[in-house]
């Protein structure tokens, strides 16, 4: 395999559990219902219990569980069921807690590691339970706070940023609710007042202050009334007070103290008390985050307690957790070899190369193509608007359009073919090499590299030795979104040297293109439960902050700032004021899909969704196979070997345990599944040992429960002796060392940006935009012979049109410059008079099967594209010269071949553009793809080189027959190119009708749509077109003696 682009970053965050896996523990026989087999369960479960730090650990995961356990150990005689229940959910929680290393509580947590020469592992026990005040718990004292009115008037509040304005009503979308965790948005109306108040609070203001400026604005309304709508405004989350913690504040009880210290809430009646009961909880948790967790469980159960005797019970904050929120700090120290690194970056190029979706997924490339219909190329629109247009891409909640199913592809066959073979064959293995690579993967020029990602993998090695020796494997178990996704909550966590230094790295990282800014977004989750998980600290230095109480700035954006842009083959976000693309990145884990506010997903989705989509090996449809072998490369497993198992297969749940055992038995026989397998759910991993009879009850219990389980082979016992034999997950982050192969775009302007009531609505713009739909092969008789019979009817108006297709079928798009009315009032009338004669043409077309409907459509300018003002008006020249030079030439009866007559077209479009045949011949040849993407046939290829030559004003074209016409009707096409380009700039401009328009790219679109408009939508025979076009701009240098 060829080397990879991707390179590690020397620092690594080790996710691992803190205690190693214990292989003699004794398991209850839960096969057994009898009533000593109960007395052998609360025996186990009392041993269990005996253990401070696992009562710890699962009290922590769940209070609910642990009151059970304690309440099952002092009950009388407890029922068996509920016994067996317990005894299975504890059971699952010591299997998780050896087995899987994603940070949760006291269960797994993390360690600063880096590459250097050589293996180097040490583990201590003074791991330190990093302690803050859990969110649900700080989203009950909040609501608490700001339900005193004495400390709500010295608050500063903010407007929310995404508020949005929907007709006279003003929404606050995505509001939480523990009963749901989709979107809820929040309407109330839009009155003057609350304008006045949302206009004010845009910068943070005092909420006394605001009051007081808003009885000033309306002196009619009583002060208790406007006190009353401000409260109603901060309860409805449309003003944001200053108590909530940014999502970028890891402490957020120590932002809320230092708030109430900051506006003098230590001195207010009502709260006083609680603040300096908070100020000591505070310094409390900072004094044991300093100590070993195993000295601090006595100060954590009080601090607990105080922290829930502190909140009015009215106020809901249980969600089956306490107070405290814990993250693990590993008392461990790893250096890794620099070649463990390079399979790491192998497994991310390979992982790359063989990717479901090489060019981003059928949903956004949707969305791209709906972007582009609605706004062009060029053009910057503002978020809110492109929302508000466009809603979100399939299967964002909330458009009742689910995601699209894939098609089955080359790829889908190949592994199909892969699988089935392995599993015929008895291998559990398939090997990737060059030869399978060439024929799963993408081509290398092909991929859009995502700048950087964060590959989670597990390193199997029986010793350092081994590891130092090269006789170890690469596993990968995940990848992220990008860098900081997977280390970027965990930060405040490690020691301070090494998040320094790991967020240097991650900071470092580049963007999609060297002008590209990298900015950190900021926001709460959906569910107050989750915000935890999205605290992180400041990695950026530029932030975009959503529904948050912070002052903005340059360094802080919102959402306001940004605006999306396309150029026919990516959709990126900008921010216009700064003139920068920007590329958005969230620090945190926190599933996008479900959890984060659809307005969030889109920001961090968008600038990397028509990028190669790096994932864990995906099956595709092969995924549901009862088998799936290990996909292996050298030291690299991309993804283990695996069984799908359905109860149905084991004798149904009414088999008796022996019937059962004895089926499984029969099954794992067959299927050749191992003693030691992993039951994967989601992001899960339960292991079991199949020759032990509890384990095979949890698997019984899962097919149940779920009607088919998943299992994995698992790592070998000793595959974690190197680290101590912890199971544990190396997070490593890797950075593209070559940037995309994307075409270049402009520095982003203001003048580019699209506004509200941009476009042309029919009957209220001088031009009509009419969509004739009708069979493709029949468009060019419908242009020679009758579209010049409306146009003579109309009094010969400045037209033109452009071949399409949607959903409706293929069109063509005929635009018509209406005559300059003279007023405002006859305009609808003119749009009526054309609308009509264009109506009776249209139904004798339909008559004769030329045409199927019309419908007349609002039209887009692609100002963006062209550019604005004069130099639109002046492409609008170039557009009806173009149309009326493709129909001229459609009107000769015998003519070349369509591809050899693009090439000619192009070769002249380039010519005037560029001031001459010389200029226009070297354009081509830069600019122009070198390799044809089929084969072409030679007589076509030499016509090409013989016409395509401007020399001797065209003589070539001009001895054969019809090339006389077709060069007189581009004639006025060539003065209008020139003339258009006489008002583009040479250099790129900052603003002004020209502004982040780049000439280069004008002609390149001038060629697309001319061929479009000749021969119609065919990617490929205009690749050919091109590819004869840059042919004979070679041979003319050669025949110039050019070189």
């Amino acid at each position: 395999m060829r080397s990879s682009p991707y390179k590690a970053s020397r620092t690594v965050v080790l996710r691992a559990v803190p205690i190693p896996a214990r292989p003699g523990r004794r398991w209850p026989d839960l096969t057994d219902g009898s009533a000593a087999a109960v007395d052998e369960w609360l025996e186990w479960l009392a041993d269990v219990w005996r253990d401070e730090q696992t009562v710890e650990a699962i009290g922590y995961a769940t209070a609910e569980l642990a009151d059970g356990v304690t309440a099952l150990l002092s009950a009388p005689a407890p029922a068996a069921r509920r016994v067996r229940s317990v005894v299975m959910t504890v059971a699952r929680y010591l299997l998780r807690a050896r087995e899987r290393p994603t940070p949760f509580g006291f269960f797994a947590g993390v360690a600063p590691a880096c590459f250097g020469a050589a293996t180097a592992v040490e583990w201590g026990d003074d791991h330190v339970a990093v302690t803050r005040a859990s969110a649900p718990w700080l989203a009950g004292l909040l609501a608490h706070l700001e339900g005193v009115p004495d400390l709500l008037a010295q608050l500063p509040v903010a407007a929310n940023s995404t508020a949005i304005l929907r007709g006279d009503r003003l929404i606050v979308p995505y509001q939480a609710s523990e009963q749901s965790i989709g979107t809820v948005d929040v309407a109330m109306r839009h009155t003057a007042a609350v304008r006045t108040v949302m206009a004010q609070a845009r910068t943070p203001i005092r909420f006394a202050d605001l009051a007081a400026s808003l009885q000033q604005e309306f002196p009619g309304v009583a002060a208790e009334a406007v006190t009353g709508m401000l409260t109603e405004l901060v309860h409805r989350r449309a003003l944001i007070s200053s108590l909530h913690a940014p999502a970028t504040v890891p402490d957020a009880l120590g932002h809320l103290v230092g708030q109430l210290h900051r506006v003098g809430g230590d001195q207010i009646a009502g709260v006083a008390d609680l603040v300096r009961g908070l100020t000591l909880i505070h310094d409390r948790l900072q004094e044991q985050n300093r100590v070993a967790a195993s000295k601090g469980r006595a100060v954590r159960r009080d601090l607990a307690d105080e922290m829930s005797s502190l909140i009015p019970r009215s106020i809901p904050t249980s969600t089956g957790r306490g107070p405290l929120a814990v993250d693990l700090r590993l008392d461990a120290k790893v250096v890794l070899p620099w070649r463990v690194a390079g399979e790491v970056e192998r497994a991310a190029y390979l992982l790359a190369r063989l990717s479901a979706y090489p060019s981003g997924t059928g949903e956004w490339g949707a969305y791209l193509k709906r972007f582009w219909e609605r706004y062009g190329i060029g053009s910057l629109v503002p978020v809110a608007d492109v929302v508000a247009d466009l809603g979100y891409p399939a299967g964002y909640p909330g458009t009742g359009e689910p995601p699209r199913r894939p098609t089955v592809g080359h790829r889908d066959e190949v592994l199909l073919e892969l699988a089935q073979a392995a599993a015929l064959d008895g291998r559990d293995e398939v090997v990737v090499d060059e030869t399978l690579l060439d024929e799963l993967a993408s081509p290398p020029d092909e991929l859009r590299l995502p700048p950087h990602l964060e590959l989670g993998v597990r390193l199997s090695a029986d010793s350092a030795a081994a590891v130092d020796g090269g006789d170890f494997t690469v596993e990968v178990l995940t990848v992220s979104r990008g860098a900081g996704t997977l280390t970027g909550r965990f930060l405040p966590i490690l020691n301070s040297s090494a998040a320094a230094a790991t967020a240097v790295d991650i900071a470092g990282m580049p963007g999609a293109d060297p002008d590209t800014m990298v900015v950190q977004i900021s926001f709460s989750p959906l569910r107050p439960r989750d915000a935890h998980l999205a605290r992180t600290g400041q990695i950026w230095p530029t932030l975009l902050s959503l529904a948050e109480h912070r002052p903005f700035g340059e360094r802080v954006l919102t959402v306001d700032d940004m605006a999306v842009g396309c150029d026919g083959h990516r959709l990126y976000l900008a921010a216009p004021a700064l003139g920068r693309r920007v590329e958005v990145v969230a620090a945190h884990a926190l599933n996008v899909q479900v959890h984060t506010a659809p307005l969030a997903r889109l920001l961090i989705e968008i600038g990397r969704a028509h990028a190669t989509q790096v994932t864990p090996f995906d099956w595709g449809p092969a995924d549901r196979l009862p088998f799936r072998p290990r996909v292996r490369c050298g030291r690299i497993i991309l993804a283990p070997a695996q069984w799908r198992l359905t109860e149905a297969e084991l004798s149904g749940r009414a088999a008796s345990w022996p019937q059962w055992e004895t089926a499984l038995s029969g099954w794992r026989h067959r299927r050749r599944l191992p003693r030691r397998v992993l039951i994967a759910e989601g992001d899960q991993r339960l292991p079991l040992d199949l020759d032990e009879a509890a384990h095979r009850a949890l698997l019984r219990a899962h097919l149940t429960r779920n009607r088919h389980a998943r299992l994995l082979e698992a790592p070998a016992s000793d595959a974690a002796d190197w680290c101590a034999g912890r199971s544990h997950e190396l997070v490593v982050t890797v950075a593209a060392t070559t940037a995309h192969s994307w075409p270049p775009l402009p520095r982003p302007a203001i003048a580019r940006v699209l506004h509200r009531g941009h476009g042309h609505l029919p009957g209220s713009s001088g031009q009509m935009f009419t969509k004739l739909y009708g069979p493709a092969q029949l468009q060019d008789l419908l242009l020679a012979e009758r579209l010049p019979k409306l146009l003579h009817r109309l009094g010969d108006p400045q037209w033109w049109f452009l071949r399409f297709a949607d959903s409706d079928g293929p069109h063509l798009r005929l635009r018509i410059t209406l005559p300059e009315a003279a007023d405002e009032s006859a305009g609808p009338a003119m749009f009526g008079k054309y609308a009509g004669a264009v109506g009776e043409w249209a139904a004798d077309l339909h008559q004769t099967g030329l045409a199927r409907h019309i419908t007349y459509a609002t039209c887009y300018p692609e100002v963006g594209r062209w550019g604005s003002g004069r130099a639109y008006r002046l492409a609008e020249r170039v557009f009806a010269a173009d149309s009326h030079a493709v129909c001229t030439q459609l009107r000769t009866p015998s003519r070349p071949d369509p591809l050899v007559l693009a090439a000619v077209h192009t070769t002249a479009i380039a010519a005037a553009f560029t001031g001459g045949a010389a200029a226009g011949m070297r354009w081509l040849i830069d600019h122009l793809p070198a390799r044809p993407p089929s084969p072409v046939a030679r007589p076509v290829f030499r016509e090409a080189v013989r016409l395509a030559d401007p020399r001797d004003d065209w003589g070539a074209l001009r001895g054969c027959t019809g090339g006389q016409e077709i060069m007189v009707g581009w004639r006025a096409r060539q003065e209008a190119v020139a003339a258009y380009r006489a008002v583009l700039p040479d250099a790129e401009q900052p603003e002004g009708d020209c502004a982040g328009i780049i000439p280069d790219q004008v002609l390149r679109s001038l060629l697309h749509v001319h061929f479009i408009r000749g021969y119609g939508i065919d990617r490929q025979a205009e690749d050919l077109a091109l590819h004869l076009t840059r042919s004979a701009a070679l041979a003319w240098e050669a025949k110039e003696g050019i070189r």
